[in-house]
């Protein structure tokens, strides 16, 4: 298992997405929050040749950090970068997709008056559940420090109110560390019956 520590949780994000998708072929990926391209770049990696990567970010910052990293990282140029906000997905893609990724808060070392908006945030999930395959999953990592974690409240009430019947989701957190840590949740599209 690589020694992934479950206390970083974007590297625990990225092992499950490996251990989910890793050999398997045209897969599609969304980074829906770019930020400085490491989720990017990674989606790219699993991709590889035949998949493709579509990532979002309303920053100039984020979209030159996340260009720079791809252009001279990644062995595959199947990913698009596409400055506009993460709510607008449907705008630009209507293919299906297998997984989504969502690190919310602000950009590192930038603005940090920059931050996910909650209602924009469930808005982007909204549209983004209606392009996942079954058993599709979406990815999102939340933190508590940008907005006193009203995004975090806003997130979960959605999810908790999504059909049981179409969809899993799992909300995990540390609950041992006194220093906000980030919280994940996962949604899984089920398979239909």
């Amino acid at each position: 298992m690589n020694n992934i520590k479950y206390g970083k949780v974007v590297d625990f994000v990225h092992m499950l997405i490996r251990q989910s998708y890793e050999d398997k072929s045209e897969l599609r990926f969304v980074d829906a929050t770019c930020g400085n391209g490491f989720d990017a770049l990674f989606l790219s990696k699993v991709a590889g040749e035949s998949g493709k990567v579509f990532a979002f970010d309303i920053q100039d910052q984020a979209i030159e950090r996340t260009t720079t990293l791809l252009e001279t990282n990644s062995n595959f140029k199947n990913y698009e970068i596409i400055k506009d906000s993460h709510e607008l997905i449907n705008k630009y893609m209507s293919e299906k997709i297998d997984a989504a990724l969502f690190n919310l808060g602000y950009l590192p070392f930038s603005d940090k008056e920059v931050t996910t908006q909650p209602d924009v945030t469930v808005n982007a999930l909204k549209n983004l559940l209606f392009l996942l395959k079954e058993n599709g999953r979406v990815y999102i990592t939340t933190y508590i420090s940008h907005d006193t974690g009203k995004e975090i409240k806003e997130i979960k009430q959605f999810l908790k109110d999504l059909s049981k019947k179409e969809y899993n989701v799992i909300h995990m957190k540390i609950i041992n560390k006194d220093n906000a840590p980030p919280e994940l949740f996962i949604i899984e599209k089920t398979e239909k019956q």
